[in-house]
């Protein structure tokens, strides 16, 4: 049987003249499963949109430079990424966020852990999934989480071979197979109030570390380093009171945190 991998082409986007094509293709991408995969390293943005099967390149200087001069299309892709509510998925979005902060004065965000977030960090959603871990403390990176949860050889994701010398980091790939694999057990989980705990602590830890990479100080929080900013015994205390409040608001009808109504906002990412 013939293979069914489609082949990636990869897009350097020219600013101005091809952004507002491009813009036009992001919107109405779908976000079960997630469309967008997103990475930077210091001179480009980089967007893998997994329905199109491309790659897209925008150079930081370029985008820079037309935000600069109030360029319609640059401006609402800024809007994209600060607010759009299509998921822009991220293995670790902390130098990413800082990065475009930084050159291009984006904000990546996530405006409060009550609400759908539309950055998604497979890091922390990896960490917070492992069952055998109870400190949850340690992030794992991006090469074993490949080598681990893939399950795609990387030579089927390689982009095609006229496209196969331009310069980007090709883990990006691995994304959405990575993204699938975590969501699906976050979805499968969430029916109990488990599952909607953890999803209220990626939500508010990717928060923390956006605004960590922005400058602002969380103490717990490494804009860095290799820990999550969660231990066993933080954990314990943050599930002692999220289980209270359960169980007070199913006591007081509904009164104590809004019943259904609110229980229902973590019951996706």
């Amino acid at each position: 049987m013939a293979s069914t991998t489609p082949t990636i082409s990869v897009e350097r986007i020219s600013i101005p003249r091809a952004l507002p094509a491009f813009m036009h293709s992001l919107f109405g991408l779908p976000n079960d499963p997630a469309s967008l995969y997103l990475s930077v390293d210091s001179d480009s943005l980089i967007i893998y949109a997994e329905p199109a099967s491309t790659v897209n390149i925008v150079d930081l200087s370029q985008l820079n430079g037309a935000l600069r001069q109030g360029d319609e299309s640059a401006l609402a892709l800024k809007s994209f990424l600060e607010t759009g509510t299509t998921i822009k998925v991220f293995f670790d979005a902390r130098n990413p966020a800082r990065t475009l902060f930084n050159r291009c004065g984006i904000k990546l965000a996530i405006e409060t852990c009550t609400k759908q977030a539309y950055i998604h960090e497979v890091q922390m959603m990896e960490v917070a999934l492992r069952r055998r871990d109870t400190d949850h403390e340690w992030l794992a990176g991006f090469d074993k989480c490949i080598r681990r949860d893939s399950g795609l050889g990387a030579n089927k994701l390689m982009p095609s071979s006229s496209d196969r010398d331009v310069e980007f980091d090709k883990r990006i790939l691995h994304l959405p197979f990575l993204w699938k694999k975590y969501h699906d057990q976050l979805a499968k989980g969430r029916a109990g109030s488990g599952m909607l705990f953890w999803v209220a602590k990626i939500r508010e830890a990717t928060q923390k570390r956006l605004e960590e990479s922005r400058g602002e100080n969380h103490g717990r929080c490494n804009a860095n380093g290799a820990r999550s900013g969660w231990d066993k015994d933080s954990i314990e205390e943050w599930r002692d009171s999220w289980n209270e409040d359960v169980l007070m608001d199913a006591n007081t009808g509904g009164e104590w945190m809004g019943g259904a109504e609110h229980w229902a906002k973590f019951r996706v990412l």
